[in-house]
């Protein structure tokens, strides 16, 4: 599969880096909608982490599933809730520090709803299947180190029930798949399937595309690659960005060469 990218289309105060897999809110805690660019299939996770939070805000991220395209460059609202949920097409949560497990309520035998809401789509295996590809279940989890700006808090490298799913190096996953003739929504929040967050979305009628709001205290967000190979070069630049910080590049003793190259400037 291609790498997984943001949609050029946005909201007017996020910029998109590192060939648009990262999107960065510059001011403001508003205009920050995103989305993938392309459609997601049955199966396929869409996965972010937050690698920067900034204080003096409320609220969280938001994400989830819409139909409207953004290759239309339909007219951005402010925010993914209540503004693009009430416009429809659209099945979007907000990400909180702990009850993103969904209990859906639903008519019929609640023991066979509960048994289906606490069966996970992705098994118990250290490598997981999908319908776009497999890989390893470490990709889900949360990111273990330690990051220090003003603005930044740091995430535990304790355990990984110590990570909030709103901290620094948390990953935030969204899938749907087909049950009949509609589709439910899940939430997968560091390699935990949250649950069917959203029931009967009408996936026929038109394409589903992954939209992520970067509001409130959540500054910047990077989609991780689960699906494509990267190569040994990229990979290395990944773990490099992933252990400095982005102003830091500079300092390294590195060629120039080296470091334009962790700059996406080559």
């Amino acid at each position: 599969m291609p790498v997984t990218k943001f949609h050029p289309y946005h909201g007017q105060n996020i910029r998109l880096l590192h060939d648009n897999m990262v999107a960065y809110r510059e001011t403001s805690f508003a205009h920050a909608l995103t989305f993938s660019e392309k459609a997601l299939k049955p199966g396929e996770i869409f996965l972010v982490e937050i690698e920067k939070n900034e204080l003096g805000w409320s609220g969280h991220m938001r994400i989830g599933l819409t139909q409207f395209d953004p290759s239309c460059k339909f007219e951005l609202p402010q925010y993914a809730l209540p503004d693009l949920q009430n416009m429809g097409k659209s099945w979007i949560f907000a990400v909180t520090k702990s009850h993103n497990k969904v209990v859906y309520s639903d008519a019929g035998d609640s023991d066979s709803v509960d048994r289906e809401i606490h069966q996970s789509v992705l098994g118990d295996a250290e490598v997981i299947h999908t319908p776009q590809g497999s890989f390893s279940r470490s990709l889900l989890l949360p990111l273990r180190k330690l990051l220090s700006n003003n603005y930044e808090t740091s995430v535990s490298t304790s355990s990984s029930d110590s990570a909030l799913p709103t901290d620094i190096g948390s990953r935030i996953g969204i899938m749907y798949r087909v049950v009949g003739d509609t589709a439910e929504m899940r939430f997968i929040i560091n390699g935990e399937d949250q649950g069917p967050c959203a029931r009967n979305i009408p996936h026929q009628g038109g394409p589903l595309y992954a939209v992520v709001d970067v509001y409130g205290t959540t500054k910047q967000v990077r989609i991780i690659q689960l699906y494509c190979v990267s190569s040994l070069q990229n990979a290395c630049r990944d773990r490099i960005l992933q252990l400095t910080k982005e102003e830091d590049v500079t300092c390294l003793p590195l060629p120039m060469k080296l470091k334009q190259f962790l700059r996406y400037e080559l």
